[in-house]
């Protein structure tokens, strides 16, 4: 998977829950705007597997549970279904903007470099990607980060050809599993479903569809809403994972209330 050393992109991403059904539907939309994204395997998916971290309190759980105006998530993400670095994410929320930085580490030396916390050997400050590491690296030190939780999931994207940017993803088969450590394996045995809590047994299965756009939503993806009548949602998948992994409440009241 073909991916820039370093990303900093400030966006706009807003998700919605359809029915499965749905989605025929919806690609037949995106259709005269979008493009299958070029890392789509043959079936035009790919896996995403995300480590994500948090303080021994869960805080960056609560701030995103409360929807605090500024928060941030941190992770450590890779393709399972693909040859690829491994990324070092932050990605900070302030209102309806979203920024996002991410530095790629060789996937055979990301752990013992991520353990050390120093840059990789023979690599200067000034090499691409140093800056995002550099700022991972401080938010893990400031707010005693640590491992908590793989999350995985399998995504169909598209990107505009009209657009200087704008996408559309649907994210399907959401499952997580508890890591204590700095690793990206996942045991098969222990993989969690999770499931939106509004769900139940008898109703279809959901899609979470992320529109991701500059500041602008484009003309089709504004048509596209209006059209099949979405209602955003929101729905974090680190959220919801670590409440159904954890069993945590949907929030929390600070001590200043």
């Amino acid at each position: 998977m073909t991916r820039p050393a370093e990303d900093v992109l400030e966006r706009r991403e807003f998700k919605y829950l359809v029915p499965r059904q749905l989605v025929p539907r919806l690609r037949g939309a995106l259709e005269f705007a979008c493009v299958p994204d070029r890392n789509a395997g043959p079936d035009g998916t790919y896996r995403v597997r995300s480590l994500y971290l948090d303080t021994p309190q869960y805080d960056l759980f609560h701030a995103n549970a409360r929807e605090a105006p500024e928060r941030f998530k941190a992770r450590i993400r890779c393709y399972p279904s693909r040859s690829s670095p491994v990324f070092l994410e932050i990605k900070k929320r302030v209102l309806d903007t979203i920024v996002k930085t991410r530095a790629a580490l060789p996937s055979e030396s990301w752990k013992a470099i991520v353990e050390r916390m120093v840059p990789a050997v023979d690599e200067s400050s000034e090499s691409r990607g140093a800056h995002a590491r550099e700022q991972f690296f401080a938010l893990v030190h400031t707010h005693h980060l640590r491992p908590v939780l793989l999350v995985e999931y399998v995504r169909e994207a598209y990107t505009s050809t009209i657009d200087p940017y704008a996408r559309a993803t649907f994210d399907t088969r959401v499952v997580c599993q508890a890591k204590r450590a700095f690793d990206l394996e996942a045991d098969p045995r222990h993989w969690r479903t999770v499931a939106h809590p509004g769900r139940t047994v008898t109703e279809p299965a959901y899609v979470v569809l992320e529109l991701k756009f500059g500041s602008t939503a484009p003309a089709w993806m504004v048509a596209m809403v209006r059209r099949f009548d979405l209602l955003r949602h929101s729905f974090s998948k680190y959220g919801y994972s670590l409440r159904a992994e954890l069993a945590l409440p949907s929030s929390r009241v600070s001590a200043t209330g």
